[in-house]
């Protein structure tokens, strides 16, 4: 009860300073009180008006909302000028960066037409072995899987019987699901993974025709102003399998890139990217591979003493434009590469 008060008088405060006009000169003057200059990267995977639980998605609305208000009070570089910027000791304040991971097609048919309406540049991260393909990510043949199954329950691989009887039990099951199967080492995963598909009677790739971006898309998104980068080339979690795969999967991504666009990408997204999902080594093969940064999942923001190559993304993820806004200022002014001071 006392949580759900305060979400409402925060609410209602965030409203006023809306409303009244204070919420950008607020964000104006925290970002010129900071001692160095820091920047905010955010990260989305999917914009459209599906509203499927089964494939989350930011609705097409709210995404315009948010790229509208940062367009009118940041800075939108990409995370590659931004990490030249740190190079070269000369960040600008009130700088932040637009992400997109995987390479849905929604990227091109959503998301870049309201990017392009705001003038607003972004970085699409590839994950290089899905485009033009028929092939998905693991957790969304998963999810397919979920949303279609007839079964009635699935013995979970820890031993738990899930109930799948309706619905919200079915998206529950699978994000429990994905969670356990983002620990696993990368060929148990995949094992693991047939074997759910097959317990769920819904194994067929028919369903992920137009999932996922052609190289023609990718050109298209190059020409309205996105940065493209990698994100290797099948998606696995680089902690979670050997160096030698993990090479090939980072400069495989490059490459694949480099051919179809014709010239290498400069930025790297690790696949799931949290602390545990790299390593110092696998930094160390981004960087040999070519990339001049790199990007994960961990929240905060960025300033020049953080590695351009364990760069910090996230940001509020409010559907309240007000609240988003304020939480967007509150982030930058307590947040140094790591979690906000509450």
């Amino acid at each position: 009860m006392r949580f759900l008060q305060k979400a409402t008088l925060r609410r209602w405060v965030a409203a006023g300073l809306y409303h009244t006009g204070l919420t950008r000169p607020l964000s104006q003057v925290l970002a010129y009180s900071e001692k160095t200059p820091v920047f905010q990267v955010f990260t989305y995977h999917r914009v459209n008006d599906d509203r499927d639980p089964f494939f989350p998605s930011v609705p097409t609305d709210i995404f315009e909302r948010r790229i509208a208000y940062i367009a009118r009070t940041y800075r939108v570089l990409t995370v590659e000028e931004l990490a030249d910027c740190m190079r070269h000791s000369v960040l600008p304040r009130k700088a932040v960066a637009i992400t997109f991971d995987d390479g849905y097609r929604d990227t091109l048919t959503h998301a870049a037409p309201i990017l392009a309406r705001h003038g607003v540049p972004a970085t699409i991260f590839l994950a290089t072995g899905f485009i033009g393909t028929a092939e998905v990510p693991w957790f969304d043949r998963l999810a397919m899987a979920f949303k279609y199954t007839k079964t009635a329950s699935l013995v979970a691989p820890w031993g738990e019987t899930l109930e799948l009887t309706d619905r919200a039990a079915r998206v529950l099951a699978m994000e429990r699901l994905q969670t356990c199967l983002r620990t696993l080492p990368d060929d148990e995963r995949r094992r693991t993974v047939d074997g759910v598909l097959k317990a769920l009677g819904v194994t067929g790739r028919n369903f992920f025709k137009n999932l996922m971006l052609n190289w023609e898309d990718v050109h298209a998104l190059a020409s309205l102003g996105f940065s493209i980068g990698a994100h290797t080339v099948n998606h696995p979690i680089l902690s979670r399998i050997s160096p030698e795969r993990a090479w090939k999967e980072i400069l495989g991504s490059r490459a694949m890139i480099e051919t179809a666009c014709g010239r290498p990408p400069r930025a790297f997204a690790y696949p799931s990217g949290k602390a545990e999902d790299y390593t110092d080594a696998v930094k160390n093969l981004v960087r040999e591979a070519g990339f001049t940064c790199a990007v994960t999942t961990r929240f905060g923001t960025n300033t020049g003493r953080t590695s351009p190559y364990e760069l910090r993304r996230g940001g509020p993820w409010e559907d309240h434009l007000p609240t988003y806004a304020l939480k967007l200022a509150w982030y930058r002014a307590t947040t140094r590469d790591g979690s906000p001071q509450r």
